[in-house]
């Protein structure tokens, strides 16, 4: 037979979620029940436990990604997020919060707080009691008089995490699936697979107080991302847009408690170094208030056509922010968004849409939209409603208190390759790869220069010892009819060999003699670089090729890169 549904399925909260009435995995339903609903039955509220925050992380995936979601936790075992879980993930911390009695007796011969150094340490506050002198025993009082017990302050550089930052506050993990968890089963095991981990002795759970799956109940033919189709398809971001929205009701109706907000943390945002949580706990309470936290775009791929992008692009939140679910201008965007679902401002993503409304309301900027999601089914265009008072109102009210606000814990990087020597003091960036670099003792690599005189390449030759670079030996391919006599060991200490070409130029690639495993190609216009930095992969450390995406935005719209994309889509 069958194990029986915990009774708690049925009973609010849980019964709002199909994944908890669905599941086949009646063990984690148990464990849940053990270790997370029972004993906080009877649990005080969080103002009687000292709690004065609680923030929620909201994880959103879909159908396409759900398969994965369990791996995008696997640096959360590598990467501390808070204190209170190294010592079971084996980066116990070596400093100690400890006590000190600095002796403040004039003459006295005990450890002495110096001036310059009392910014530096937090000294405990003499109680009611103790500051009335005709209520204290002599002894006590003479005894705060003469020593003053401190402990050291953080620092206030992100590296020296404060140990309590969640000891006044919770956090509360949401594994939040954009349909139907009861109509896909992939979707289910996966959240099996990080519930079961969760529900483990130790680990990163210890920085969480509960764990959830929510459900945004977006129809599957509604639930669409297809960017090759945004310059055409008015609903082709139509899915992200619903599950933030899904999101913000969920998180502020208090279903599931009582929120200051929550954090979406898409699975491509990884946190790269330890005591990330704390971090973003610290970055939350100093920036009060607020209706959005979070980091524009850091990224170069943007480079080549800066000058081009719209205002509102350049300077809007990333969706991959803090959002403070009580801020009254969330709200009223938020809202915003659910009015123009049916509408063509619908083909722009919920973030970058917010950011055109305030920058509508504070600049006067409409946003142009393509020109063929302006267009009804008859091809006639269509009128939009005037919204620019509206928005002007809601600037007016709010620029003063800088509602999006930025925070350096976060970095935007969508689409960049990165190694870590590009990293600066972000704890978690989103959406770029982060690769492993160049190891010398690992890999060897030979650099091909193609040349067509005698002399070109010179100019490279003599600079590259100046130079970071990971070649071991260089070739210089030159015609036959070239006579070359330069002595290459007056310039560089790489080994610099010469070979003639039997074949076109072009064949450099396949003739050229190369004994290393590995070589980069260039010619004698080119010079090396001033920090070369091969991308390899992590584990089997195989060089990156990068490249841009086919579906990324700006591609498609023009019309020749749509065109290379689709004859080389014929290859297949």
């Amino acid at each position: 037979d069958e194990k029986p549904y915990p009774d708690f399925v049925y009973a609010h909260p849980y019964v709002t979620s199909s994944y908890y009435t669905a599941t086949h995995t009646i063990e984690i339903l148990e464990k849940l029940y053990e270790i997370q609903v029972e004993p906080k039955k009877d649990r005080l509220p969080d103002r009687e436990r000292g709690i004065t925050s609680r923030l929620a992380i909201l994880r959103p995936f879909c159908e396409f990604d759900a398969d994965a979601l369990p791996v995008t936790f696997a640096c959360w075992n590598s990467l501390v997020p808070c204190r209170a879980a190294e010592v079971d993930l084996g980066d116990e911390g070596e400093e100690n919060e400890e006590w000190v009695l600095f002796d403040m007796a004039v003459n006295g011969t005990g450890r002495k707080l110096r001036k310059s150094d009392e910014d530096k340490w937090e000294c405990d506050a003499p109680s009611d009691f103790e500051k009335d002198s005709e209520q204290q025993p002599w002894i006590r009082g003479i005894t705060n008089s003469i020593f003053k017990r401190c402990k050291k302050k953080p620092k206030d550089y992100f590296d020296d995490v404060p140990a309590d930052a969640l000891r006044t506050a919770s956090v509360d993990l949401f594994l939040f699936y954009s349909q139907t968890f009861s109509e896909n089963d992939v979707a289910m095991k996966s959240v099996d697979e990080i519930m079961k981990e969760f529900f483990s002795p130790g680990g990163w759970s210890r920085c969480f107080d509960n764990i959830y799956a929510i459900e945004a109940n977006i129809p599957k033919e509604l639930d669409l991302y297809i960017p090759a189709a945004q310059e055409e398809l008015y609903s082709w971001v139509n899915g992200p847009n619903r599950q933030y929205e899904a999101g913000f009701r969920i998180i502020q109706s208090g279903e599931w408690g009582d929120y200051d907000g929550f954090y979406l943390m898409e699975g491509d945002s990884v946190p790269v170094k330890n005591y990330w949580l704390d971090v973003i706990m610290g970055e939350i309470k100093a920036h009060k208030p607020f209706a959005v936290l979070g980091a524009q775009y850091d990224g170069d791929k943007w480079d080549a056509f800066y000058e081009d992008i719209p205002l509102s692009l350049l300077h809007h939140t990333n969706g991959n922010g803090i959002y403070n679910t009580s801020h009254p201008l969330l709200e009223r965007l938020t809202g915003q968004l659910e009015v123009e679902a049916p509408c063509p401002y619908n083909s722009i993503p919920y973030d970058y849409r917010m950011s055109q409304m305030w920058v509508e309301g504070t600049l006067g900027i409409v946003p142009q939209l393509a020109t063929k999601i302006m267009l009804n089914e008859e091809g006639e265009n269509i009128t939009l409603s005037d919204n620019t008072p509206m928005f002007s109102k809601w600037a007016n009210r709010w620029k003063d208190e800088v509602p999006y606000r930025f925070t350096k814990a976060i970095h935007n990087y969508a689409a960049t390759n990165l190694i870590p020597r590009h990293l600066g003091p972000e704890y978690v960036i989103h959406g770029a790869k982060l690769y492993s670099p160049w190891d010398p003792a690992r890999t060897k690599v030979t650099l091909v220069i193609m040349e067509w005189f005698f002399d070109r390449s010179l100019n490279l030759i003599q600079k590259l010892d100046s130079k970071d670079h990971p070649f071991s030996q260089v070739i210089i391919m030159i015609p036959p009819s070239v006579t070359n006599t330069h002595d290459y060991t007056q310039y560089t200490a790489v080994p610099v060999t010469l070979q003639f070409r039997d074949s076109s130029d072009y064949m450099d690639l396949c003739s050229a003699d190369v004994k290393t495993e590995w070589f980069m190609i260039t010619n004698s216009y080119h010079q090396v670089s001033r920090h070369v930095d091969l991308m390899f992969t992590p584990g089997k450390f195989v060089p990156v090729v990068p490249f841009t995406p086919a579906t990324y935005p700006f591609c498609l719209k023009y019309p020749y890169c749509k065109e290379i994309i689709m004859l080389s889509q014929r290859w297949n």
